[in-house]
């Protein structure tokens, strides 16, 4: 019975946080750029998620050979999004197609990143997913 309560209490716990499906501490490789109100989180499963003033776009990412920099694929349509450039200082970037200015890392907690990676998860259930 008591097996119970504390499943119960952990349930709970997480819906209290306001995330449904997240709890699992996944996500450790996921990264996460922003500017001002847009962010950018590049998910270890190679899928990513823009969401700017202008809307969200989902796809994957490849990176380049050159290593400091890569190519969004939008999700459905294979077309490169954006190409996102680290700076020589690897925690910055900037974009193309995404408008100027500069992406900040951030530094997420685990279960900031977990919540992000649930957003990484949901991609995986995209019609385009399979396809790409």
């Amino acid at each position: 019975m008591n097996k119970l309560i504390v499943a119960a209490l952990l349930a709970l716990s997480s819906l209290a946080a306001g995330c449904l499906g997240c709890g699992g501490f996944s996500g450790g490789s996921d990264r996460v750029v922003s500017r001002n109100s847009d962010s950018i989180i590049l998910c270890e499963n190679s899928g990513f998620i823009a969401t700017t003033t202008s809307g969200v776009i989902e796809g994957t990412w490849q990176e380049r050979p050159d290593g400091t920099s890569l190519d969004a694929i939008t999700g459905g349509t294979a077309t490169i999004a954006f190409v996102l450039a680290w700076n020589s200082d690897g925690t910055t970037a900037t974009t193309t197609a995404l408008g100027d200015g500069s992406w900040t890392e951030l530094q997420l907690n685990a279960t900031e990143l977990d919540h992000a990676d649930v957003q990484c998860q949901d991609l995986i259930s995209r019609s385009w997913w399979t396809a790409k």
